[in-house]
């Protein structure tokens, strides 16, 4: 063995050894320091962009399409969260490079590896740290513990909207549901519960004084589980919330999307109406379009679908695809083709425009305020007046129940905090117009978008055996709402949690 060792060709073979590992500790030293970085500017730069998003939305987002995320988030991560720890990895590599080249001129040759050794562990310690305070704010440590310690909370409260029977009436009532971007109530003024002196929504407010309002114009209150588009998309048609599969295959999302529930959509495809899912986006991000046609078999026309039709230049898009004026202009032109049909209809819109960072002002909206993300809102209320105040004209109107949502908070959280503040509580705009249900009680209630499935229901004049859908309850009875007997934070908390229930028979992954 020692005479191998002696050997000149072992010899060189080591020392070529010795090489490439010295550079490849030197590397690790780099993409450590890289890593550990890019996790502490992530720190800084996801909640002022996003605000406090669950670690769900993260998984669930990265698990599926982002065809369609806006170009400019993209570039403000690379800027914010790339860009500087690259930079700074690179310039320690020029460093270590000229370090241990003097000491290995001057035959330094344990310092040199009792250096590279503690910038080893500083490196590691970096990145560990990194990752640490990443995983805290995005909640990954409480994710871990939901899934080491499932909820029963399907397993007691969830009732099965595809065992229940569903009675509508002779003449069967169309649907508008239309979904608000980032819309909340906090924008109107005091008097209608907002947190400003003028309100940015004056024409939403208005809406929201009809008899069919739950809160008193004062909005419902959006739990972190369902605080995302998709999430509240699902959650309002399905009574259950978004979660990412722990076990599946690749294609699993793609072809089973939440296969065993049992939705709005469905519901009213079997009773024969025709359905249209609208937006101006791409409906492949975060598995819309999955979600409605294997659950509806809606219509999707999106971004792709209008350019197809010849809306607009092949080379149009502004935004996340196209701006709400022209989607409002297609709206009435969807409208009008479901009214000429025989069949009933249910009509489901997504409005883009105030999506953060800053909504997108088009030329027709006016300039009122020094900042653009309230001129945005401003403009998109008035939008959605004019639209709701069209439909009042159409004959189809009399037959026909509206919803209005907003899907969640607005995540222009450095806009949120200037203007609103962090004393008021933030919630989400809803209401219902020309429902023929009563309510029960005149008492304002705390609702959850869970609530807004049995509540459609009964708004379209469905009846169904007792109050409750999924883990929603119908706000026209008196039957206590899950936030209201459990508390949103305690809600919140069991929906954290893994579900044994909700794998086996509502996401059905293998």
């Amino acid at each position: 063995m020692k005479e191998i060792l002696k050997n000149k060709k072992t010899q060189k073979i080591l020392k070529v050894l010795r090489w490439v590992l010295f550079i490849l500790v030197n590397l690790l030293i780099c993409i450590g320091v890289f890593i550990g970085l890019g996790f502490f500017e992530a720190c800084k730069w996801v909640p002022e962009k996003f605000g406090n998003i669950p670690f769900e939305q993260i998984l669930f987002t990265v698990n599926t399409s982002v065809d369609g995320a806006g170009e400019g988030v993209m570039n403000e991560f690379w800027e914010a969260c790339i860009q500087q720890p690259l930079l700074c990895a690179l310039s320690l590599a020029v460093f270590l490079g000229c370090l241990n080249a003097l000491m290995f001129y001057f035959k330094k040759n344990i310092l040199r590896r009792i250096c590279t050794f503690i910038f080893l562990l500083c490196s590691l310690a970096i990145m560990w740290d990194g990752f640490d305070s990443f995983a805290k704010q995005i909640g990954f440590y409480e994710y871990m513990d939901g899934y080491l310690n499932p909820s029963t909370l399907y397993e007691d409260e969830y009732v099965d909207p595809a065992q229940l029977t569903y009675v509508f009436p002779e003449k069967k009532r169309n649907l508008i549901y239309i979904y608000l971007e980032s819309m909340e109530t906090s924008y109107g003024d005091m008097q209608h519960g907002g947190a400003f002196q003028e309100s940015l929504i004056p024409e939403l407010s208005k809406l929201a004084t009809n008899k069919n309002t739950f809160t008193s114009g004062n909005g419902y209150t959006i739990i972190p589980s369902n605080g995302w588009t998709a999430a509240s998309l699902i959650a309002s048609t399905s009574g259950a919330n978004l979660k990412t599969p722990v076990a599946q295959d690749n294609t699993a999302i793609e072809f089973q999307f939440m296969d065993g529930a049992y939705t709005l959509g469905e519901i009213l495809e079997k009773e024969g109406y025709n359905q249209i899912f609208l937006m101006g986006s791409d409906a492949g991000f975060a598995q819309r379009d999955l979600f409605f046609t294997q659950h509806g078999n809606y219509e999707i026309h999106d971004y792709y679908y209008e350019k197809e039709q010849g809306k607009f230049p092949e080379d149009y898009r502004v935004w996340w695809g196209y701006e709400d004026k022209k989607l409002f202009e297609y709206a009435k032109e969807d409208l009008l083709e479901l009214a000429s049909q025989n069949e009933p209809f249910n009509f489901t819109m997504l409005t883009c425009d105030t999506h953060f960072t800053g909504g997108y002002l088009c030329k027709d909206c006016p300039k009122e305020y020094p900042d653009q993300y309230s001129n945005v809102i401003r403009c998109s209320s008035k939008q959605i007046g004019d639209f709701v105040k069209w439909i009042k004209k159409q004959d189809f109107y009399d037959n026909t129940t509206i919803v209005i949502a907003g899907d969640h908070l607005t995540m222009d959280d450095s806009w949120a905090n200037e203007h609103i503040g962090n004393d008021y509580e933030r919630k989400g705009y809803y209401t219902i117009i020309n429902s023929p249900a009563k309510k029960q009680s005149e008492e304002d209630r705390t609702l959850t978008a869970f609530d807004f499935y049995p509540t459609t229901l009964t708004a379209l004049g469905v009846q169904y055996e007792g109050d409750r859908v999924g883990l929603g309850t119908d706000l026209y009875s008196t039957t206590p709402t899950l936030a209201e007997k459990m508390g949103p934070d305690k809600l919140e908390e069991e929906l954290k949690r893994f579900s044994i229930y909700y794998q086996d028979h509502i996401q059905k992954a293998d």
